[in-house]
């Protein structure tokens, strides 16, 4: 056989193949087996990280609110701060049906599963938003689900720690979606999925309704803008305020506690604001979200310009001192990934019924994502993480002395100890920046864990200077006095 005839053959086939895939099962298999696998992945890599106690740090917290939830405690989770209602960061009621699964299940794993599970999902609506609404071949719209699965901050919200926020992305997509098809039961459906995940999510779609009013969809557009800005403006402006500052709610820095705080001193303060906004380490996110996606999402602005306000709280939020990287990322993420089809869609050209875009961009799309992959993702090759979750004999030391204490025990633990310790109502993190004390650590709980890599180094000296003090002073026994593996448990009778 000739080798000009084996490429006609080879040609036929991968022709074949694509009609194939163009006439619908494409559409049927491709989203659903990659959100599947995707959904294997980050699930398996979240649970080898809990149990290598690397989950992050604000897992601990919320499985000790959603754990005291699902028990009938009031969910005021030590962890966060005293006497922080759940509700009160950020009004997220999504937390109220994963409370009543981890009543049958962990509830560390639920929330790990249900985490992976929403990220993985996402490429789902994106995928249907690239075929339907954008008409884009199986070709473009593989290579934006490729974009999407490589991409840092997918990896990153799906594998680092819980935040309520990342089971929006599927939303925020869907409601771009079926707000397109006109579907408007299943539109409003994940309305509500969005508006539970966090008040000021609320905020960003109300905005959305400016984008429907420019299709033309007057009646769904005023409500969307509606509901949004009642729902955030109202939670975060007018509930808020009634329950109190919550320590975490404080995330918006020096620009106040409260969302109402926060816009009365960016007006009196405009050039702060600004500087601040374009401060380098904000430039440098930008550029690291936009990157992997060749910076196609500018291309229309119109489907970015809804997270532009609220994205600009984030990161002057990042910049002076608060932690709203899972916020940010979160919301820039799925509006990039809204924005992307209809950018190849303007970079294509139509054809009978598809939009046919030049294969140089796609490969640059596709390379571009797989590089930011492989230099900055935390699922990187570079970082190994086929080997999370191997057994440590620091973790297993760190378990095996929470295993010792019953759910009832008051504890104060060092960060890496807390998830093991989570389920209680009473829990309270030692502090890494200073040793250990008497007077502060062992204040109002009848057990104390101290684990060494999470500390100041320390002589041996000062470690046992200090069991003497929590002995004679504190009226403590020490139970664990694992020199070898760094981990000390004390404990009030």
């Amino acid at each position: 056989m000739s080798e000009l005839s084996i490429q006609r053959r080879s040609r036929r086939l991968i022709v074949r193949i694509q009609a194939r895939l163009e006439a619908g099962a494409g559409d049927r298999w491709i989203p659903l087996l990659v959100a599947v696998a995707l959904a294997v992945v980050f699930s398996w890599l979240n649970l080898a990280r809990l149990a290598a106690l690397d989950a992050g740090p604000d897992l601990a917290a919320y499985t000790q609110g959603v754990w005291l939830l699902g028990e009938g405690f009031r969910p005021e989770a030590s962890l966060f701060g005293d006497q922080v209602h759940l509700l009160e960061l950020h009004w997220s009621f999504i937390l109220y049906p994963l409370a009543a699964v981890g009543v049958i299940f962990p509830v560390a794993k639920t929330l790990l599963i249900a985490q992976s599970i929403a990220i993985a999902a996402a490429v789902i609506p994106l995928w249907f938003l690239a075929r339907r609404v954008a008409n884009l071949r199986i070709g473009a719209a593989s290579a934006l689900v490729a974009a999407y699965a490589l991409h840092p901050v997918t990896n990153r919200l799906a594998t680092e720690s819980f935040r309520p926020e990342a089971l929006a992305v599927p939303a925020l997509l869907a409601v771009a979606y079926f707000g397109a098809q006109k579907r408007w039961f299943w539109y409003w459906c994940f309305v509500v999925v969005v508006l539970a995940c966090r008040a000021d999510l609320g905020l960003a779609l109300g905005l959305w309704g400016f984008v429907l009013l420019g299709d033309g969809e007057r009646r769904a557009g005023l409500w969307t803008l509606g509901v949004g800005l009642i729902w955030g403006l109202g939670l975060l402006l007018v509930v808020q305020p009634l329950f109190g500052d919550a320590a975490v709610t404080g995330q918006y820095g020096e620009y106040g506690d409260s969302l109402g705080e926060v816009f009365l001193n960016m007006v009196r303060n405009p050039l702060d604001l600004l500087t601040d906004l374009t401060s380098r380490p904000n430039v440098n996110l930008l550029v690291g979200l936009l990157a992997p996606l060749i910076f196609i999402p500018l291309l229309s602005l119109r489907y970015l310009m809804p997270a532009v306000p609220l994205g600009a709280l984030y990161l002057i939020a990042e910049t002076v001192g608060g932690d709203a990287s899972g916020e940010r990322n979160a919301l820039l993420l799925a509006f990039m990934f809204i924005a992307a089809p209809y950018a190849l869609n303007r970079l294509g050209d139509m054809g009978v019924r598809r939009v046919f875009v030049d294969v140089r961009i796609l490969a640059t799309l596709t390379a571009a994502a797989a590089l930011a992959f492989i230099s900055s993702s935390p699922l990187s090759p570079y970082d190994k993480p086929w080997t999370w979750g191997e057994p440590d004999t620091v973790e297993q030391a760190i378990v095996d002395a929470a295993s010792m204490l019953g759910s009832d025990v008051a504890v104060r633990a060092s960060p890496s100890a807390l998830g093991p310790l989570a389920e209680r109502p009473w829990l309270y993190p030692l502090q890494t920046d200073r040793q250990p004390s008497v007077q502060f650590d062992a204040f109002d709980v009848r057990a104390v864990l101290v684990v060494e890599r999470d500390l100041p180094p320390r002589t041996d000296e000062r470690r046992d200077d200090f069991s003497e003090r929590m002995q004679s002073l504190g009226g403590f026994e020490l139970i664990v006095d694992d020199r070898e593996n760094g981990v000390s448990l004390f404990f009030r009778p």
